[in-house]
């Protein structure tokens, strides 16, 4: 006679649990964040999150810590977590210094990348153009999976550069710009052929011609931060305190990517 089935699954760990729990709660708090359901000042009320999220308090404080590192929060004495703020200078802070990093990030990978590196930006580049950005006309909502492959693209122009910390370095700053693209969206009426930008640096990445990637790269920034700047939503009073009502911003397919 069997006491016990040696086929059963055993038990999740609590502590596995708890970890799975921690980083579903920051994806979801990430999303938000990005896509402006929080405005930039607002407080992270961890009870009304946790309740939200039916998740615990735990959960949500570390969750709230992980992103205060992403740069998207801030730990604000006597008020606890924060949406972090933007404004016209930190944008242009933040586009300047992205350029330098990514461009050195690139560089690094043109000069080291295998073909499997090639075969990364290739594949990245085809899905992303294969994907519209939108998935309903009518309510003008992102299409999470364009997203997804557009991060993907932008990732494997430098996932060969071999350095930790600049890559370290540039995703922060990456998140960051993601942040006022995304706040933007509703705003822009400036039309762009993103993907033309798109097939242009890739090509001079898979051609090895670092001077031209470079530059196109750069370029393609800084237009994305121009059109932002030219929006006007980071000029004049500070944003309401009160989270943002749910919902997608509304986009157009040659905006500003």
């Amino acid at each position: 006679m069997h006491y016990f089935d040696i086929h059963a699954a055993p038990e999740p760990r609590v502590g596995a649990l708890k970890t799975s729990k921690t980083s579903e709660t920051y994806k979801s708090l990430k999303s938000d964040l990005l896509n402006g359901h929080f405005a930039p000042g607002a407080q992270m009320r961890i009870d009304a999150i946790s309740k939200s999220l039916d998740v615990s308090v735990g959960a949500v404080r570390e969750a709230l810590s992980r992103l205060t590192s992403d740069g998207i929060v801030q730990n604000v004495p006597q008020k606890g977590f924060v949406v972090a703020p933007v404004s016209p200078d930190d944008l242009k802070d933040l586009t300047s210094v992205r350029i330098d990093i990514e461009n050195r990030c690139l560089d690094l990978a043109i000069r080291k990348g295998d073909l499997a590196w090639e075969g990364r930006i290739l594949s990245s580049y085809h899905r992303l153009s294969k994907t519209k950005l939108e998935t309903d006309r009518k309510q003008h909502t992102y299409n999470p999976d364009w997203t997804a492959v557009h991060d993907e693209f932008h990732d494997s122009l430098i996932a060969a550069c071999g350095s930790r910390w600049l890559l370290k370095l540039r995703d922060i700053m990456y998140i960051q710009a993601e942040r006022y693209r995304r706040m933007a969206a509703p705003y822009v009426v400036e039309r762009r052929n993103v993907d033309a930008e798109h097939k242009a640096i890739m090509e001079a990445t898979l051609d090895r011609n670092s001077t031209l990637a470079r530059k196109l790269l750069a370029r393609h920034l800084e237009t994305t931060a121009e059109i932002v700047l030219k929006c006007g939503f980071l000029v004049g009073d500070p944003v309401d305190q009160q989270p943002q009502k749910r919902g997608r911003p509304r986009v157009d397919d040659r905006q500003a990517r």
